[in-house]
């Protein structure tokens, strides 16, 4: 053997060391084989502090908080069938700390795929008909994310946090990945897309009457996180 190879001293590999904080198995993770209520309160535990303004404008029945305590967070909840659209809030430009948007995300085809969910007609008027748009079936829906997502950018503050839940669909046979679509459209808006979050179903999605399956029947959904970047520059900074 070479002796100047012999002597060379031997490359240690230095431990790293993490400090302030501690070991734990209890993480929120990307991916839930849970209910909305289930993986909810984790995500507002992990992107927004307690005793934040939170303004659910499309509260329905209050799914999401069944589990959340009434008093860890200012809640004002508001719906449609209140009469408070979501598209023309009751806020001053600013004064919200984070909103969640859960708005009916997809048109009725006719058959029983999405019995269960929410018909998007019965709510809101724009998909076709009544308001002098031309939008039809998902771009219908993908107007109300937008037109949504633009009133939720006026009320946040500066860096305050929307959570945005969505499901991609087949539309007139075409696959429509709504997710990445509503994050292009909500990064022209000015948000940053954060964190994105699977909520996978337990149950079997309903069959409508098909001769030939095309697609993939979709089981999952989404919760998208974005947050209001004011300045066009920075990062998001966590709660304490």
């Amino acid at each position: 053997m070479d002796e100047g190879l012999s002597n060379a001293p031997k490359q240690t590999r230095k431990k790293r060391v993490v400090r302030n904080g501690h070991p734990s198995n209890k993480l929120v993770l990307s991916a839930f084989s849970e209910t909305n209520n289930r993986a909810f309160p984790e995500i507002l535990q992990l992107y927004v502090d307690a005793k934040s303004v939170v303004a659910d404008v499309t509260y329905g029945k209050g799914v999401f908080w069944k589990n959340i305590p009434k008093d860890k967070y200012v809640l004002k909840a508001t719906d449609i069938r209140d009469g408070i659209d979501c598209r023309k809030l009751p806020y001053k430009d600013g004064e919200i700390d984070c909103v969640v948007f859960d708005p009916p995300y997809m048109h009725t085809p006719g058959g029983t795929a999405h019995s269960s969910h929410t018909p998007f007609e019965s709510h809101y008027r724009n998909n076709g008909t009544g308001n002098g748009t031309a939008s039809k079936y998902h771009e219908a829906v993908l107007d109300l994310y937008k037109e949504g997502g633009r009133e939720a950018y006026r009320v946040l503050r500066k860096q305050g946090v929307l959570i945005v839940k969505c499901q991609d669909e087949v539309c007139a046979n075409r696959q429509r990945f709504t997710h990445v679509e509503i994050m292009q459209m909500y990064k022209e808006l000015g948000f940053v897309a954060e964190d994105l979050f699977v909520i996978v179903r337990n149950n079997r999605p309903g069959v409508s009457r098909m001769v030939r399956q095309v697609h993939a029947r979709k089981n999952h959904s989404y919760f998208l996180v974005f947050w209001k970047n004011g300045s066009g520059t920075g990062r998001w900074e966590p709660p304490k």
